[in-house]
């Protein structure tokens, strides 16, 4: 009977890493570009338009590539509806280094898509370069206390190999799509 409790919140707090990542937000942009679903719908205008919810079939793909529930998978990219994660589990201190790499990778993301066309950064131009920008930032803004240049230096270098070890720990251990990933997701639900 433990065993099952355990399996059940190890699912759940899957899904909300899941939909709480840079992998949920470029799949959401994806599907919504390619449905041409405005932000401004309401919610139940969605669900009179898209009434038998296997009209979707990325969706479907997804929740059965990754082995997520179709329905939390549907209010998660198309409603914005995303499950809460429990107090013990969200307690973590990798689980909350994770949610801050890919909090900082969606806010790249977002100015990286509200640049206009003609400008062109090396920086923002592929995956890999976002994940360790996102790193740096997560590190950076962990040690906001420190007054010294020299020892934030030393202190963001420790900082950022310790995100960058947890990043992908908790990616395997929970099984999720990192950034060099998205892109081979997008391809496969489409």
């Amino acid at each position: 009977m433990a065993r099952a409790r355990k399996y059940t919140t190890f699912n759940r707090a899957r899904l909300m890493l899941f939909t709480h990542s840079y992998a949920c937000y470029a799949i959401t942009c994806h599907v919504k570009t390619k449905y041409k679903i405005n932000d401004n719908l309401t919610p139940r205008e969605l669900r009179k338009r898209y009434i038998n919810k296997r009209i979707i079939p990325e969706i479907s793909r997804l929740s059965y590539s990754l082995h997520f529930d179709y329905e939390v998978l549907w209010r998660a990219i198309l409603l914005n509806k995303k499950p809460l994660l429990s107090k013990q589990v969200r307690s973590s201190d990798g689980i909350r280094l994770y949610l801050a790499i890919e909090d900082e990778l969606i806010a790249l993301a977002e100015s990286k898509r509200h640049r206009s066309r003609d400008f062109f950064d090396p920086d923002y131009e592929n995956e890999y370069a976002l994940l360790s920008i996102a790193i740096e930032r997560a590190a950076g803004s962990l040690l906001n206390d420190v007054e010294d240049d020299f020892v934030f230096d030393q202190q963001c270098e420790e900082m950022k190999k310790i995100c960058f070890k947890w990043y992908y720990k908790i990616a395997y251990r929970y099984k999720l799509p990192t950034t060099r990933i998205v892109p081979f997701v997008l391809r496969l639900i489409s």
